[in-house]
């Protein structure tokens, strides 16, 4: 049982093992996660960095090219470092450790996030009795984006014992692409900033072409930023919850570019639903088709959740998706 669910979840915040700067919202607790927020605390930076045995204080110190408020709406521009301090902070403890993903609309939105640790080796994972706290560095890829204090853009799960990679099962997972069909969309280069809290408001085609193949398969262009779905349908059953792990490059001259975290109840349905997969060729175009192998979706067991999983009851974003945009633009 390496994944918490909901109730453990609750538990540590009970606990005060999870504490905010703020009240931790109900709307944070997901299935067998918990999002994050970002405070009002943020400084653009000079270059990304790991801290090891370093004080992040003085990192920044040594980084920042300003400082920046989040209190009010506030522009963060597309390929420029920035480095918010999160509202949670943390008192784990020993069996319990922490590993962080982007949200679904931040991976969609080609927003690059990682959370950085005090004395953290390595980003977006943190270590057992870790007490501290939580930073997030973002980098806005396509799209410039407007944001806020309190936005969440990434989740973190919490693991209990050492047995994390005790997988249950796995399947592989492909890209969909259809013949005469939209399959896939891809960001445009130049465009106007995303209000992150503006839903099902933004004009798809001033930001995404849409990509109609006469065969069933396509060219992803060097440094382009592609959303297509994968051919397979998924299930993840109250008792399990799964991340998809990228393939290594052995498999083709591509990366998925978001790794992602299915929480219990998505897809459990009869036909299951496919996944969203955000796609970037590495150094030179590379063909892509239909049923290429992208990465694997690995099973973990947890304890059996009978309320609230992933879907409509819980307003879930992408609980019904097929090819589907980030939530901020029109469908």
């Amino acid at each position: 049982m390496p994944y918490l669910n909901r109730e453990q979840i609750i538990n540590l915040i009970k606990k005060k093992s999870i504490y905010s700067n703020k009240y931790i919202n109900k709307n944070q607790l997901q299935p067998a996660s918990l999002d994050l927020t970002i405070s009002s605390v943020c400084y653009r930076i000079k270059a990304s960095f790991i801290p090891n045995k370093l004080k992040i204080n003085k990192i920044i110190k040594e980084l920042s090219l300003n400082k920046i408020d989040l209190n009010k709406n506030t522009l963060l521009e597309k390929n420029c470092i920035y480095l918010c301090e999160l509202n949670e902070k943390l008192k784990l403890p020993k069996g319990i450790m922490g590993k962080s993903n982007p949200k679904s609309t931040t991976g969609r939105l080609d927003i690059f996030t990682r959370v950085i640790t005090e004395n953290g080796k390595e980003y977006d994972f943190i270590n057992y009795n870790y007490r501290g706290k939580l930073y997030l560095e973002i980098i806005p890829q396509s799209f410039s984006i407007i944001l806020k204090k309190n936005t969440s853009l990434n989740q973190i799960r919490f693991f209990k014992g050492t047995q994390i990679e005790n997988k249950t099962k796995q399947i592989n997972i492909s890209v969909s692409i259809k013949k005469n069909q939209i399959t896939a969309y891809k960001a445009k280069k130049i465009t106007s900033a995303i209000d992150l809290n503006k839903i099902n408001f933004y004009n798809t085609n001033k930001y995404w072409e849409e990509i109609v193949t006469k065969d069933n398969y396509f060219i992803i262009e060097k440094d382009e930023f592609y959303i297509l779905r994968s051919k397979e349908s998924i299930i993840i059953k109250n008792n399990q919850a799964a991340e998809l792990e990228p393939f290594k490059d052995r498999f083709g001259n591509f990366r998925v570019h978001y790794a992602g975290f299915f929480d219990p109840g998505f897809g459990n349905n009869k036909h299951g639903t496919p996944a969203v997969l955000e796609l970037r060729a590495y150094d030179t175009p590379f063909i892509i088709r239909d049923g290429q192998l992208v990465g694997q979706l690995n099973y973990y067991d947890i304890d059996e959740i009978n309320e609230n999983t992933y879907g409509a009851k819980i307003k879930s974003n992408y609980f019904n998706q097929n090819l589907k945009l980030a939530k901020q633009f029109r469908l």
